[in-house]
């Protein structure tokens, strides 16, 4: 059995599998971020590790099986986010998330020191924004020096967890790459940004995905009730896994995650057309590959908030938060497609790809009386599928092949949501047998790690299994067409205002 981790922006999601990739239990542990100003979020540490440990307890309490069973323990976290840890191993400060923008004055630093292109060749990163760990760590320079002067280690989340299991502090440029401290040409860390921080001694020896970083701690073994033979395996990226475990390993498959963020992962041979595209991009789990890994800051996490804001009634309908979706899908459903003219601009956080704007803002369009909350729900769900688009027609233009998507995140438990995903971007939309495929890409690591399988091929064709396919209906490529002009059009008239009214 293989137990896994997935340390998200607002939950940790742990499961248990085995060795034919069968789920056997599965524990999701919510947390909140704390937001001290506007564009800032943090996170103690403790709360990762805190509802790791639940989640394993839970998880394994809940499969009914004996513990000692589990061969492998492997992980994968969001990116970004980034841990201080002084010298006794004590948090420094919270964590800074991913999605903090507080970065902006740093930002324009680097650019003004390093060309963007420069940056995009050695990071794989396509601008430069605040989103990257290499500009939170230089705003903690310039504005918190005590704290800064305290830290002993630098890592991203996965990291952390990894090294309170074993101990071991070390990292991958997989997870890494994102951070703007990795050249992930030559798999180092790059002098051109770590330097002038004076943070080289500070960040993790590099492996790679997939090694053994050694047997869990001891006590913390017994703590739990797993074997002290138990091994800890380097896991990546949430995305990174997600892909493995939908087995986006070849061209042609395609992998979006809609959960607090949209993510898209493409697998491709060379980096030959990324360059060229100058498309966002990382070393690829599968030795020799490249995953292409644009996103965009919010998608699920609006739905998230409408519901918390806007859906009370719903929510005590319903009888919890979860099941409160399942009232607003059936509100979204009641809707046209289209919305009767309604559409959203997401970027309730910024945006990235491929509008690349940290000072965009969310904007609805075309409200008029005869627009209802299901009106507004259906068209969170189409603003993603926008965003969605946009970005599978940058691969497109590359002359990247794509067969088909394959869906996860919470978003892909709805038939309405997949089927407008399907009709906007006019691609099958495929949703997983397991939808947690990060939690599954971790396992499969830990098959090929204990050596139940030769390979990640191998086990990915093992372990992962797809459901159902929902393809574009044509009924509804004319009008779909005709909003996604009017979706990239209001973009470009508003940016100019997003920069003007900054902080407004």
């Amino acid at each position: 059995m293989y137990l896994s981790f997935d340390v998200g922006t607002t939950s940790v999601k742990t499961a248990l599998f085995d060795e034919r990739g069968r789920l056997l239990a599965k524990n999701i542990q919510n947390y909140s971020l704390d937001t001290p100003r506007v564009d800032w979020y943090e996170v103690e540490p403790e709360v990762y590790w805190q509802a790791v440990l639940r989640g394993f307890r839970q998880t394994v309490a809940g499969a009914g099986v004996d513990p000692k069973g589990v061969r492998a323990v492997c992980g994968c976290s969001q990116g970004e986010t980034i841990v201080f840890l002084d010298k006794k191993d004590r948090s420094v400060r919270p964590a800074i998330v991913w999605i903090d923008n507080r970065a902006r004055a740093e930002s324009e630093e680097l650019k003004d020191r390093i060309p963007t292109e420069e940056f995009f060749e050695a990071t794989g990163c396509v601008e430069i924004e605040p989103t990257w760990s290499v500009l939170k760590i230089a705003w903690l320079k310039n504005n918190e020096a005590g704290n800064f002067d305290r830290i002993d280690k630098i890592m991203p989340v996965e990291d952390y967890i990894v090294y309170a299991l074993t101990g071991r502090f070390l990292s991958t440029p997989t997870l890494m790459h994102s951070t703007g401290l990795i050249d992930i040409r030559a798999g180092t860390y790059w002098s051109k940004t770590v330097s002038p921080l004076g943070i080289e001694g500070k960040l993790p020896p590099l492996v790679e995905v997939g090694s053994i970083v050694g047997p869990i701690q001891s006590q913390l073994a017994d703590e739990l009730g797993l074997s002290r033979e138990t091994i800890v395996v380097k896991g990546a990226m949430d995305q990174t896994m997600s892909a493995v475990g939908a087995g986006n390993i070849h061209p042609g498959v395609v992998t979006e995650t809609t959960g607090t963020a949209l993510a898209i992962g493409v697998t491709a041979d060379s980096a030959e057309a990324i360059h060229a595209n100058c498309l966002a991009h990382q070393p690829h789990a599968v030795t020799g590959k490249y995953l292409i890994l644009p996103y965009a800051q919010t998608s699920g996490v609006l739905y998230k908030w409408f519901r918390d804001v806007f859906a009370s009634a719903e929510i005590e309908a319903a009888g919890g938060l979860e099941e409160a979706y399942e009232q607003l899908n059936l509100l979204a459903a009641a809707a046209p497609p289209g919305c009767d003219g309604l559409v959203l601009l997401p970027f309730f956080a910024g945006a990235y790809i491929p509008e690349n704007d940290m000072y965009a803002k969310g904007v609805w369009y075309g409200i008029t009386l005869k627009h209802d909350r299901g009106h507004f729900a259906r068209s969170i769900q189409e603003s993603v599928g926008f965003m969605l688009r946009r970005i599978l027609d940058l691969i497109r233009a590359a002359n990247i092949e794509i067969e088909e998507v394959r869906c996860m995140g919470g978003a892909a438990r709805s038939d309405l949501w997949l089927q407008i995903k399907a009709d906007i971007c006019e691609l099958p939309m495929v949703r997983m047998m397991e939808e947690e495929t990060s939690v599954l890409g971790c396992a499969i690591l830990s098959a090929v790690a204990t050596k139940q399988y030769g390979d990640i091929e191998e086990a990915a064709a093992a372990m992962v299994r797809t459901g159902k396919t929902f393809a574009p209906d044509p009924k509804q490529r004319e009008l779909y067409a005709r909003l996604y002009g009017l979706y990239g059009e209001l973009y470009e008239s508003l940016k100019p205002l997003f920069r003007k009214f900054t902080g407004q």
